[in-house]
């Protein structure tokens, strides 16, 4: 569990490795530095081309490994700079977080309390007003208070401010590059984490803090093996960035709890959830937490639930309801199936996993299914899951995780806010019918795969193996990978 061995028996010739790889930097760069003002068309063909390279060079470094990790870092970080110089170019998350941060320096008071437009005044407010006016923070007290430290020292340079919340992305990334090479000393594993096109010109680019959430998912995995009280402070504090850090902190526990004891996995969850419990009582208790609720009421286009609440609306319409009441009730009704339906996908997962996989890939599995089952969903959620799924880069469920992200970024609501004509026709069919259908594939193989799993584990439990058979089952288990 120290350290991942990475058997390199066929290296291959290092050219072909490194204009892949400086084909993806490159292209990605340009997607960057172009934002919205290169036309779809345009934004297709250098996506595909940074998309492809990225894709090939995994492939490659697979099948035979020829580039040293520091070469695939070198670009990464070049990229990152890249992407921190050019201000954000379609999320506006980056203003949010300052206007939030603002109001606790500036203001003395919660952002959990008072949306941004009670704060009209503010030089900040006319950047952040657009999609974040009336809303109040839904983001946990960790970054609430990060968010006020920036803007402590930022004030009103907003120059400096969305430099600091880019920055942070980018260490954030390269320091989840950082530990995985550490422990893989594999180029590819590097450049699934990093060279993705999303991780730069969506994550870091708009400054997104579901990087720092991907490096403490990544970070308290590794650490669970040898420090539980370290791994549990560590995944709690990115369950108080978002909460849906919930959800690897349960998942590391339960495979400490199967290999080190009881006792060993309770020290892992009572330590994340100090944190996290103390971290909203700071912030206001309840208050902290009543924003979350409008938030899990938000349903994207590209959802596997869109249609579903617009059926439901339909029939509340029908039976009398206005307009309104109905998009309301419907929406609120999607929460709750949605919430709880992708809650049991992820128990499937975890529980069809947790004997046989390394905490990190546990915690990346814990969260995957949130990318394909949840109603909103955003294209900078894979900065979640692809640090730690990196070191099972080569698993099905990884390169689902890819294609996911690469799909998410596509149909980004802000890079193209108007599109009409044939791109526009494609830009529907791939939002309303492609991505859905694919979600609704990949869920039922998880879910398929999972239950597959827990019944040939209750098989063995009913009929145990022969005392030979069965010391080779729990050798083969307790081997990495």
């Amino acid at each position: 569990m120290l350290r991942l061995a990475t058997v390199r028996a066929r290296p291959g010739s290092r050219a072909p490795a490194l204009i892949l790889l400086v084909v993806s930097a490159a292209a990605t760069a340009g997607i960057v530095i172009a934002g919205k003002r290169i036309p779809p068309w345009s934004f297709a063909l250098l996506l595909a081309v940074a998309a492809g390279s990225f894709f090939f060079l995994l492939h490659r470094e697979t099948k035979r490994p020829a580039l040293a990790c520091w070469m695939v870092f070198a670009a990464t970080a070049i990229v990152m700079t890249i992407a921190v110089a050019v201000p954000p170019r379609t999320s506006n998350d980056v203003w949010a977080y300052a206007i939030y941060g603002r109001i606790v320096t500036a203001h003395d008071t919660s952002p959990y309390v008072h949306p941004a437009q009670d704060f009209p005044n503010d030089p900040y407010y006319l950047r952040a007003r657009r999609g974040y006016h009336n809303i109040k923070s839904v983001y946990g007290p960790v970054w609430t208070g990060l968010s006020a430290g920036v803007m402590e020292v930022a004030d009103e340079n907003k120059w400096a401010a969305r430099l600091m919340f880019q920055g942070i992305a980018a260490l954030s990334v390269l320091g989840a590059l950082v530990l995985l090479w550490r422990r893989t000393k594999d180029a590819a594993v590097l450049a699934f984490a990093g060279l993705n096109p999303v991780v730069a010109a969506s994550i870091v680019n708009g400054g997104h803090n579901d990087a720092l959430v991907g490096l403490a998912v990544l970070g308290g995995a590794f650490a669970a093996p040898s420090s539980p009280i370290l791994a549990g402070l560590i995944l709690g504090a990115g369950a108080a960035i978002k909460v849906v850090g919930l959800l690897p902190l349960g998942a590391v526990a339960l495979w400490a709890w199967y290999r080190r004891g009881l006792r060993y996995g309770a020290t892992i969850v009572s330590s994340g959830l100090a944190i996290v419990v103390a971290g909203y009582a700071l912030a206001g208790g309840f208050a902290a937490l009543r924003p979350l609720g409008r938030g899990s009421r938000l349903i994207v286009h590209h959802s596997v639930w869109y249609y579903p609440r617009q059926w439901i609306a339909a029939v509340l319409r029908a039976g009398g309801s206005t307009r309104a009441h109905s998009k309301s009730g419907a929406a609120h009704d999607i929460a709750i199936i949605g919430t709880v339906f992708v809650l049991c996908i992820i128990a499937i997962v975890v529980l069809a996993r947790f004997r046989k996989q390394r905490p990190e890939r546990l915690a990346g599995a814990s969260l995957a299914p949130y990318l394909f089952g949840a109603q909103y969903v955003l294209p900078w959620y894979p900065g979640w899951v692809l640090p730690s799924l990196a070191t099972s880069r080569r698993t099905l469920l990884a390169k689902l995780v890819a294609v996911q992200s690469i799909l998410l970024f596509v149909v980004d609501p802000d890079r193209f806010y108007t599109v009409h004509g044939f791109s526009g026709a494609v830009d529907h069919v791939i939002q309303r019918y492609l991505i859905p259908s694919f979600e609704v594939v990949v869920i039922g193989a998880l879910v398929a795969n999972g239950v597959s799993q827990l019944m040939r584990k209750r098989r063995r439990v009913e009929h145990p193996a022969a005392p030979a058979q069965r010391f080779e089952e729990e050798a083969t288990s307790a081997a990495p990978g």
